[in-house]
């Protein structure tokens, strides 16, 4: 089975047009989910995030969400990435549930309908049109990314991602992991390959905090070679870091500007 991009995105503008969103304020998660059959409950969960439960020969479906889940922008993610298995007729007749690290999952060959979901979920909560609106005459900065997360009301690494696949800068979104990149996100006018599983270079920021437990918070020049094989090191790239310590991770925003 191979990602379809092209219907998730379609289904989820589909709704968007329907209900004439015109605003990030009008995107009611559990409110659209009710008008295409499925009511969000809250609670009655162990060992998973979110829960669908639909059948095949019904138009009716129940989504479960985690009680007390924090962020608010997850529980908004979890809810559309359910509501995306039900679009899309995935798992029917079949209780399936998710946890987070399915909401981290964007790549063919992981789990393709997990990939599909958050495709839809993406499209759902953060509407290309809506998005890009607001990235005229803007530089690349995580300060841009937050403002953007606190207006879509979504998690900082799916704003992030979205930035990036909207943008029209040569950027990329990384998130590593215990020192090593554990998966990236290129916007189209990004050239340059980062290999997943890669250990990161001393020359980089984020290496900072795994090595040191300290990170600049502002944009950085550093060497290219840090993020890219194969490269001078005479070559620079601008790179703003945070940390995520509830995962051991580290958001990078790379800019080659």
């Amino acid at each position: 089975m191979s990602i379809d991009r092209i219907v998730p995105q379609a289904r989820a503008y589909k709704i968007i047009r329907k209900l004439n969103i015109r605003h990030p304020s009008e995107i009611s998660i559990e409110e659209i989910a009710w008008t295409r059959g499925a009511l969000v409950l809250e609670g009655g969960l162990r060992g998973a995030d979110a829960r669908i439960v639909h059948s095949g020969r019904s138009l009716f479906a129940i989504i479960r969400v985690r009680a007390g889940a924090t962020p608010y922008g997850r529980k908004r993610f979890a809810i559309a990435h359910e509501l995306g298995h039900f679009e899309l007729a995935h798992n029917e007749g079949v209780i399936a549930a998710c946890s987070e690290k399915e909401f981290f999952i964007w790549y063919e060959g992981q789990n393709d309908r997990e990939v599909e979901a958050n495709i839809f979920a993406a499209e759902l909560l953060m509407p290309t049109k809506l998005f890009r609106e607001r990235l005229e005459n803007t530089v690349p900065s995580m300060d841009l990314i937050q403002g953007l997360s606190d207006e879509f009301q979504t998690t900082l690494t799916a704003t992030a991602i979205r930035y990036v696949e909207l943008s029209e800068e040569p950027c990329a979104i990384v998130f590593s992991t215990r020192g090593c990149v554990r998966w990236v996100r290129r916007s189209s006018d990004f050239h340059y390959w980062i290999s997943p599983g890669r250990k990161l270079s001393p020359y980089t920021c984020a290496a900072e905090h795994f090595e040191k437990g300290t990170i600049s918070r502002q944009m950085e020049t550093v060497r290219l070679d840090g993020w890219v094989e194969d490269v001078s090191e005479r070559d620079h790239i601008r790179e703003e870091s945070i940390p995520m310590p509830s995962f051991d991770s580290v958001l990078s925003l790379l800019w080659r500007g």
